[in-house]
Order: C-alpha cells, then structure tokens, then sequence
C-alpha cells in the first residue's frame, strides 16, 4: 500500500474556484503520505507522468507471486477468523528472496541513507535479515525484555485485542527492548516487519526508537490488514508522520 498526497498551489486552488483557509504551523498535518504529487497544470498530461514514474513501478507481477504465497486458514486461531499465513513465506521455495527483493525495490527512500534496518520478534526477524544482507545494512533487533544483553533501551508495549482474544486471556503489556550502544548514533532507520494489523507492536517500536534518539524513521511490512485501522492508532499516538509502507494489502483478519 501507498498513500499519494495531491498538492496545489494557492494560485491553481483559486483558479479552479476552490476555497482554502490559511493555516498555522500549529494546524500542519500529522501525518505523512508516501508520495505527494503537485497537481499545477491543467489536463490530464501531468497526471500520466507522475503515474508512470513513481506509480507504475510499484505494480510488479512478483507481488501476485508474494501474495500466493500467503496461505489462508479458516477457524484459527478460533472460530470466525480467516487467518493469513504471511510467515508462511520463508517455508515457500524463494519465498524469502523474492520478499527481500521487492522490499528493497519499493522502498521509496535512498539504502546508501540508511544507518540500520530494525526489526521486531518474531515475524520481523524472519524477514529483515535477509533485505539487511541484500542492501548491506546492519541489522538491530529488538526483543522481549531480558533477552539482549545491556545497556539497553526499553519501552512498554500495549497487548493487542487480538493476541488476547486468540489466547483468551486478559490484555498484559510487556517490556521491549533494544541494545544502547547497536542503535545509539543511528540518525536513519527502516522497520521491517511481517504485518500491520493493530499497530501496537509498531507503536512501541517507534517509540523506543525515538527515545533512543533516532531522527528518521520509515517503515515496511510485508502485510497489511486495514480491518484492524493500525494506520489510525499511528496516527492518534503521534506517530502519523512516519512513512509507512506495505508490500500486500489483505482484506481478511
């Protein structure tokens, strides 16, 4: 998934007869789109070229490919649930390649402008490795608290109404943690993750990361499940400024 932001300039908003009002600093957006395009020219010319360089691209057969490698399976983990297999990938036959192939391609950022790829048990450490050796970056990644050694860096991470509903207990939090000296100094990070779904897991990253003082933060999943509104959890925590990118989109749970 990519959000494109249409942009216009005053003159072109007031030529159309549209109606704006002046906003503040205070007023600015929260939130980031992958792409903005700036829509200043009549016609339909500025519109093709912008989706043949920056759209187009993305449209690749190999995500059909990706996506058929995500099996489904009705009535886990209990009745009422289609659950999508995404870790499923690595067990397919250069399933795990073609997932780090098309992550690195799609990245609308620069690789040689990344410090570190971050990433989060457990799905995460199934597919970062793999893009952190295709693009040469370190890889730093976080754990449940008391599994990396110090100093480390800790935040809290909310249960999500889906992990407790599965297991049927109550929602418990628990620490996760990163290694001080691994993270410190990185101004440019990419999460990668297997899924967005709820968006609690994404939110504890991103703030453990900028508590350890990290600048630039992008994010990429290889799923996401829009159901479960992770993208609006981002945004009402603060965090909807943060690129986020998604590889396959699943209507299902």
């Amino acid at each position: 998934m990519i959000e494109v932001h249409v942009d216009t300039s005053e003159a072109s908003r007031v030529a159309r007869g549209v109606r704006t009002e002046k906003t503040t600093d205070s007023a600015a957006p929260r939130h980031r789109s992958t792409l903005t395009f700036v829509k200043d020219t009549p016609g339909n010319g500025a519109v093709r070229e912008f989706a043949e360089a920056s759209i187009l691209p993305f449209m690749h057969n190999d995500l059909q490919t990706l996506a058929d490698m995500v099996r489904s399976i009705p009535k886990f983990p209990k009745p009422g649930i289609q659950f999508r297999h995404v870790l499923g990938i690595s067990q397919q036959s250069g399933g795990l390649a073609l997932c780090a192939s098309l992550l690195q391609s799609h990245f609308t950022g620069c690789w040689a402008n990344v410090d570190a790829i971050v990433c989060c048990e457990v799905g995460g450490l199934v597919f970062a490795p793999a893009l952190a050796s295709l693009v040469d970056v370190p890889l730093v990644p976080i754990r449940e608290a008391g599994k990396l050694p110090p100093p480390t860096i800790s935040a809290m991470k909310n249960a999500s109404y889906i992990s407790s509903q599965a297991s049927n207990q109550a929602k418990i939090g628990k620490r996760i943690e990163v290694e001080r000296n691994a993270i410190i100094g990185s101004d440019s990070v990419v999460v990668v993750g297997d899924v967005l779904s709820t968006g609690e897991t994404l939110c504890a990253v991103l703030h453990l990361l900028k508590k350890a003082g990290v600048k630039s933060i992008a994010v990429m999943v290889v799923a996401e499940f829009p159901l479960h509104c992770g993208r609006k959890l981002l945004y009402d925590r603060g965090h909807g400024t943060v690129d986020v990118q998604s590889l396959l989109v699943s209507r299902g749970d």
